[in-house]
């Protein structure tokens, strides 16, 4: 998934990353998907509670309204780029990410530690 911002990122939709600092560090997650410039919402990680109340809501077309359930939500919210690191697939340890080129002029992620190639995620929409 391209971000919609103009900073680029190493870490992509679809990594298993590590928290480095605050109430979660070292805690590990799936990055859901990125947002704002340098935020990442993480799967499992940085919980907020929401309450909500239960509402009513007429779909097009339909006669009877359909209610949304009340109560209290939890909810993963964004946090900082800087606290998260990626998670080397072999070394199994949080890991700064190099980028080179390969033979075919393709840009590829590697382990800042031991040089394994990061596998590519196809995220579907």
């Amino acid at each position: 998934m391209r971000s919609t911002y103009g900073t680029t990122t190493a870490i992509r939709v679809g990594d298993t990353v590590s928290v480095l600092s605050g109430k979660d560090a070292g805690k590990r997650g799936t990055v859901e998907r990125l947002v704002a410039p340098g935020k990442v919402v993480v799967t499992g990680i940085n919980i907020a509670k929401k309450h909500q109340k239960p509402r009513q809501k007429m779909n097009a077309g339909s006669q009877t309204p359909t209610v949304d359930k009340g109560g209290i939500l939890e909810i993963a919210t964004p946090f900082d780029l800087a606290k998260v690191a990626v998670v080397c697939p072999k070394c199994d340890r949080p890991v700064r990410i190099k980028s080179t080129r390969a033979a075919d002029g393709e840009k590829r992620r590697l382990c800042g530690r031991c040089s394994t190639e990061f596998p590519r995620k196809v995220v579907a929409k």
